[in-house]
């Protein structure tokens, strides 16, 4: 077997669909698959799929120390980390099953979407670095309305004005 996809009770008692833990489960095809996804998706995807993964990776790591210590002993760098994967988490990875536009999604989609939870999260480490507070860019109205954004039946041009929407607040932040 060259796929593993260990279920975790969980996510399901999250209600997180599907309940596929993404740390431990695993592919011995990911190499045959990266040239595929950079001729059919974009030639960046299988980058990006692999920043999504370390990613999560950290967010389990600052997991334990947040479980030790409290959220409020990290900087803010390490805590716009984990705002960054609860984004990977919400929004590309989780589905409702029951709804007719997140059911089903292209990868071309899927590809928009991380692309976006990247372009966020490079804007999160530019405002960190400039000083601007945690609060003040995890609260932008952008962020809201990309989680709204996998919902709506128009969701490619809604995720095209969640873009444009995210630069220019992010520069009004000063970034």
């Amino acid at each position: 077997m060259r796929v593993f996809w260990a279920l975790d009770t969980k996510l399901r008692e999250r209600r997180h669909f599907p309940a596929i833990n993404w740390l431990t489960s695993y592919s011995l095809y990911n190499k045959q698959l990266s040239q595929w996804y950079s001729d059919e998706v974009a030639a960046d995807f299988p980058a990006l799929r692999e920043w999504a993964m370390l990613t999560l990776q950290k967010e389990s790591e600052l997991q334990e120390i947040v479980q030790l210590v409290g959220s409020d002993a990290l900087p803010d760098e390490q805590k716009a980390t984990l705002e960054v994967s609860k984004m990977i988490r919400e929004i590309f990875l989780q589905q409702n099953a029951y709804h007719p536009v997140d059911t089903y999604s292209p990868m071309s989609r899927q590809y928009v979407m991380l692309k976006l939870i990247r372009k966020y999260a490079d804007l999160s480490a530019k405002a960190v670095r400039a000083g601007v507070p945690l609060d003040k860019f995890v609260s932008i109205p952008a962020r809201q309305r990309f989680i709204r954004a996998k919902l709506e039946t128009n969701i490619d041009a809604e995720l095209k004005a969640v873009g444009e929407d995210m630069d220019a607040q992010f520069k009004a932040l000063g970034v």
